[in-house]
Parts: C-alpha cells; structure tokens; sequence
C-alpha cells in the first residue's frame, strides 16, 4: 500500500525526497561515527590524566619496614593539585587504601564517604594490574582507575583515582544537538535543492513528452523529438524516440501504400468477374461463352495468387529466423531449371551453371519459390529469342546465385524501388501479363530470413542481372557446369560445359 502510494507521486518529488533522505541518513552517519570517535578520544585522555596522576601518586607514597601502609607513608598535600594542574585536569578526586581497603588518605575534594570500587576492580589490583571502570556515585558517574601500591614485597595498598565524566556527557549531548540541527537543515537545503536540481535535469524530459504528445495527438509521425546537446542517457532516449518515429512512419507509409495497391489490385479481377458473369447471363454463344469462362478462371487464379502471395510475405514478417532443415541448394536450382525448361517452351536459350554439393539451412519451399520468383521474372520480361542465365557458385563461405537475362532491362530510377510490394516498373504490362507485384519483394524477404541478401545490375535495353548471397552450411567439390536451351530440356549430366 505504501509503495503504491509513493509510486503515484510526482518524479520530482521523489527524487527530492529521496535525495533528501540520502542526504540525511548521510549526516547522521557521519555524526555517529563522529561522537563515538570524540567520546572514544576524551575518555581516552581522561583515563592517561587518572593513570599519570595514580602513578604519580604511588611513587611518592614510603611504606615502612612493618609492610603496612599507614597514614603517616603519605605525605601531606600529595593528594591534592599542584595549582597549574587543576587547569589541566580539573576535578580528579584521590583515595589511598590499605590492603583492608581502609581509607589511609583522601584529597582535599572528596568530602565524605570514599570512592566507588567493585570486587573485579580489587582482584586486579592485588593481582598486580591496573583496571578501569565508570561507575554511579550519587547524582553523577565517575571514571575510576585502581592502582596497586607495592612494597616490594607485594602489594600492601590501593591508589584509587575517579574524575567525574559529567564533562565528557555535556560534549556528547551537545554534538547529538549540532548534529541533529544539521540534519534538519541538510533534509530541508537536500529537499529545495533536489526539487531545483531535478527540475533542469528532467526538463528534457518534459519537452519530449510534450512533444511525443503533439505527434500522437496530430498524427504528424514525419516530426522528430529533438536531440539534447549532450550525449548522454537522455540524448540517447531521444535518439531512440526518433529511431522509432521513424520506423513507425515507415511502417505507416507502407501500410497505406499497401492497402492502396492491393484494393487497386484486387479491384481490376472483381471487375473483370463481375463482367464475364453478367456476359454469361446474356444467353452469348458457346465460343464466346468458353471465352468468358477461362477469362474468368484466369482472373481467379490471379487473384489466388495473389493473396497466397500476401499470405506468404505476412506471415514471413512475424517470423525472422527460418532453420527448419538441410537444403541441397545445387538440386533445387536444378529442378528450378527443369521446370523453367517446361514451362518456356523453347521460347528463350536457357543456360545452366551449377556448383556441386552446395548446402545450406533454411526452408527449402522458400528458397524454391525465391528462385522460380527470379526465373519467372527473367522469362516474363525476356523477349523470345533472348537469353536467360541460371546459375549458382561458391566464394568465401557463401553460395552465390544469379539469374540473368537480355531483355528489357530496368531504368536506374526504378531499381531502388523493384523490391516493394506492388511497385512495377510497367504497371499495365505487368498486370496483362499477370504478375502479382510481390514477386520481387518475397525474394528480397526471404534472402533477408535466410541471412542473405539480393542485388541487382540492369542496363536498360541489355538485360538484368539478380545476385542472391546465402550463407553456407557445408561446401562440396566443384562440378564442371552444364548449358542448355529449348522447351523440356532435361538437367545436363556435369560431363557437359556451360556458357556463362
């Protein structure tokens, strides 16, 4: 519940807070760790002011020949300060017991009753060490130090010296004030500052906001965000927003050119349909009628074409990667000249150029029709009489096949567009001679799925020539290439040489 209602927060304000709060966890950090050090450092040079005074205090003490200490082994005014001393370390109260742990001698400070020691603190000292402790006398703690008095013969006394640590807890409570003060003020200069702060660093962010809302809002996809001057995550954002808009209108231009041309292009079928049937209903003879019909029939086949033509290059959009199985690619582009041969019908010379064992991944289907797509072009746009070249070799890991022909050839002006969907160079002729204008762009597509490419050379009035370049799974031996022309020749035996 909370971190959704923090979510719902602007975020400036949570960039502030969060700032602020980074700031204050910071101070107060500091301000421990400073406290814990000063503490650490008085106490420190209050325990060496009670163990130079204790020390100084048992040098002076003479015990006589009986082992005992006396009130007469210590010397008058040894407990008390020297006067430049009580600067220095002001308020050290001193006792002298003997080893009964009665009171021999007490400074001029403690007034009555002696000073505060626990049984731990006697046991050092009669084991020959030194202990401190703070112990509570009254309405105050003490900082007491026990020190042994020895004889030589052992020890027969103690030096037990305390300083009140009210000194010590006055510095410790007014730095936790000066800290906490600096942490209220350090929360509220963290919380001005980072709403300052955030606001000059997400103002770009707002302005590309602005922006992209203008561009949805319009439809205007040709306006782009804008790049910041500096090259950083938010350069890169906007860079990546026009990156977008771009492809985005594209895709929108595409679409519309898309559905324009396949309503145009299903548009003239539905027609001449809609003409043949109302020709049948007209009682017209059976010559005419038979005409009517196969007119009919090539219209719906063109059709069918068509949209299994769309359905292909669909369905090739949503998949990017085809590895479905092992293509013998000289065998494909075998069969692809026998069923050119078939077709032609003698009508152009055929040669065939073929590389042995050429093998690649991918759909076979694909590659086929990508191929027949490349031939059927060729024929199409081939006078009869010309000539058209398949042919299919190796270089640097890759498999090179090239359809050429001598016919019409392709205007410079027109080769950057052959590859889009329903773009015809001779929108009339190409219709009467029934293409579908996505030949060309599903051979593009599916070089691309296969990791490859296609190019194209054309002279107009010479000829064109297509090169598609596949990547290789395996690479055979090389076979001499086979030639051939004329309707149903069959595949010729690598025996045979070939034109190129």
């Amino acid at each position: 519940m909370i971190r959704s209602r923090a979510r719902r927060l602007p975020v400036r304000l949570r960039v502030a807070l969060w700032y602020a709060a980074l700031l204050v966890v910071t101070v107060v950090g500091i301000g421990i760790f400073l406290v814990a050090a000063l503490e650490t450092i008085m106490q420190a040079q209050m325990d060496e002011a009670l163990r130079l005074r204790a020390s100084r205090v048992e040098r002076e003490i003479r015990t006589g020949d009986d082992g005992r200490l006396d009130p007469g082994d210590v010397e008058a005014g040894l407990l008390e300060l020297e006067p430049l001393e009580e600067f220095s370390t002001p308020g050290i109260y001193v006792q002298v017991r003997d080893s009964e742990g009665a009171i021999v001698a007490s400074s001029a400070n403690v007034q009555r009753g002696e000073l505060p020691i626990t049984p731990s603190m006697l046991d050092a000292v009669f084991a020959g060490q030194v202990d401190y402790e703070t112990l509570p006398t009254g309405s105050e703690n003490l900082r007491v130090l026990a020190w042994p008095v020895d004889s030589g013969a052992g020890t027969v006394g103690i030096v037990v010296v305390g300083q009140s640590v009210r000194s010590l807890d006055v510095v410790r409570d007014g730095v936790q004030r000066l800290i906490l003060v600096a942490a209220a003020v350090a929360s509220l200069v963290a919380l001005a500052g980072g709403w300052w702060v955030t606001a000059r660093a997400l103002g770009p962010v707002a302005d590309m906001t602005r922006v992209a809302r203008e561009i949805a809002a319009t439809g205007h996809f040709e306006r782009r965000i804008g790049m910041p001057p500096a090259d950083d995550e938010l350069g890169r954002l906007a860079a990546t927003f026009d990156e977008m808009l771009g492809r985005l209108e594209q895709t929108l231009r595409m679409q519309r050119e898309f559905l324009a041309d396949a309503s145009h292009e299903l548009r003239g079928p539905l027609m001449v349909l809609r003409g043949n049937l109302d020709l049948l209903r007209l009682g017209l003879p059976e010559d005419e009628r038979r005409a009517s019909v196969r007119e009919a029939s090539d219209e719906v086949q063109r059709m069918a074409r068509l949209a299994s033509d769309l359905l292909f290059l669909a369905s090739a959009d949503a998949e990017e990667v085809v590895e479905q199985e092992v293509v013998d690619l000289d065998r494909l582009v075998r069969e692809v000249w026998d069923r050119a041969s078939s077709v032609d019908g003698g009508a152009h010379e055929l040669a065939l150029g073929c590389h042995d064992a050429l093998v690649a991944r991918g759909d076979r289907t694909r590659l086929e029709q990508m191929t027949w797509n490349l031939v059927e072009n060729a024929l199409r746009y081939t006078p009869p009489g010309g000539r058209v070249e398949l042919g299919l070799r190796t270089q640097g890991g890759h498999a090179i096949l090239h359809v050429a022909d001598t016919g019409v050839g392709i205007e410079p002006d027109h080769l950057t567009r052959i590859f889009d969907r329903f773009y015809r160079v001779d929108r009339a002729r190409s219709r009467r001679q029934g293409g579908t204008g996505l030949g060309l762009a599903i051979v593009k597509r599916v070089a691309e799925m296969h990791g490859g490419r296609v190019d194209v050379a054309s002279t107009p009035g010479h000829g064109t020539r297509f090169v598609v370049t596949l990547p290789l799974l395996a690479v055979g031996r090389s076979a001499p290439t086979g030639v051939a022309s004329g309707a149903g020749a069959p595949a010729l035996p690598a025996a045979q040489t070939a034109a190129h």
